[in-house]
């Protein structure tokens, strides 16, 4: 049977329009490797499942996740481009001291709501007693914003305080010497230094809608040029939001397991937080209650001009990554 030229030549010109279309796919297919910057806070840290449970490799994805000590430099890496996303809290972004690039808000991973606090030592009992007290925080540092938050949220001024500028450790030595009266603190610290000392936690999260939220935060550049790999990175984390609700234990083993503590331990400062699953998103980003969340931590931030920090007001909610991930589920 023959066919008409025409026909042939129609034919083999779709076949080669297929498949440039398909190598076109395949192309745009093979993603970049995405980098991610974070410490052990059990908030963020609880990602490791993912890496553990291969949940990454799954999704086509090839992440690197660099851990830091210091969050100011996890942050810093972030925006001068040595890696794609920080993991970190709200407040320290805000206090950024890098104006070159903008941060975006991309995700939220949970929000404090117990697990941060202020212990004081034995006779001091509600935060209306610490007029004329010390109590101890590192300016700049999330220590600091809870204070804040405490003081804004018992009506007491900030003048009312002597805050120490010194780290945890040393504000755990300082109020066991008995040369502090009070010290800003998160768990397991929290409850085991009102344990060590018999004092009260006189303080937490819990008491307030927080603004003491993590997440994970990016540039510009990289929501434009990865924007593929953030979706199914947020996707991979929602993933594990799922497997915290579903099977806990297994996901506070493993996690327990890579920061190289005691499921026990992990899992106190786990419990003491609202977790960013998709329903608190959906709140935070999409609905835009971060906004207010970020306008409360500029305004207590400004008020306090204790420490040489850069308070920034131009950090950026960027909900479209994590609408296209859930879209996308």
């Amino acid at each position: 049977m023959k066919y008409p030229l025409k026909n042939l030549l129609g034919f083999g010109l779709t076949l080669i329009l297929t498949a440039i279309a398909l190598v076109s796919l395949n192309q745009r297919q093979v993603l970049q490797p995405l980098t991610v910057g974070m410490n052990d806070w059990p908030g963020y840290s609880v990602i490791l499942y993912a890496e553990a449970k291969g949940l990454f490799t799954k999704r086509g994805l090839d992440v690197k996740l660099v851990h830091f000590e210091e969050q100011n430099d996890n942050l810093r890496a972030t925006m001068r481009g040595y890696q794609d996303a920080s993991f970190a809290p709200l407040p320290q972004a805000i206090q950024l001291d890098f104006p070159q690039a903008t941060p975006e808000f991309i995700l939220v991973a949970d929000v404090s709501a117990g697990s941060d606090g202020i212990v004081a030592r034995p006779g001091l009992n509600f935060m209306a007693q610490m007029a004329g007290k010390k109590i101890s925080a590192r300016f700049g540092s999330i220590a600091h914003v809870i204070l804040l938050e405490a003081l804004w949220a018992n009506d007491l001024d900030l003048d009312e305080v002597e805050i120490v500028d010194i780290p945890n450790e040393e504000g755990i030595a300082h109020l066991k010497d008995g040369s502090i009266d009070a010290a800003v603190l998160w768990e397991p610290l929290l409850h085991k230094t009102a344990q060590e000392i018999g004092g009260n936690i006189i303080y937490t999260t819990a008491e307030l809608d927080s603004m003491v939220v993590d997440g994970l935060i990016t540039r510009a550049e990289v929501v434009q040029e990865k924007r593929e790999e953030l979706i199914r990175f947020i996707q991979v984390w929602l993933e594990v939001m799922d497997a915290v609700e579903t099977n806990p234990q297994e996901v506070f083993a493993i996690v327990a397991q890579q920061l190289e503590v005691p499921v026990e331990v992990f899992v106190q400062g786990f419990q003491g937080m609202i977790h960013g699953d998709r329903i608190l998103n959906e709140e935070m980003l999409v609905q835009r209650r971060l906004e207010s969340i970020i306008a409360r931590n500029y305004r207590l931030l400004r008020e306090s001009c204790r420490h040489r920090l850069i308070i920034r007001d131009d950090i950026a909610i960027n909900s479209q990554p994590f609408s296209q991930a859930v879209e996308r589920l």
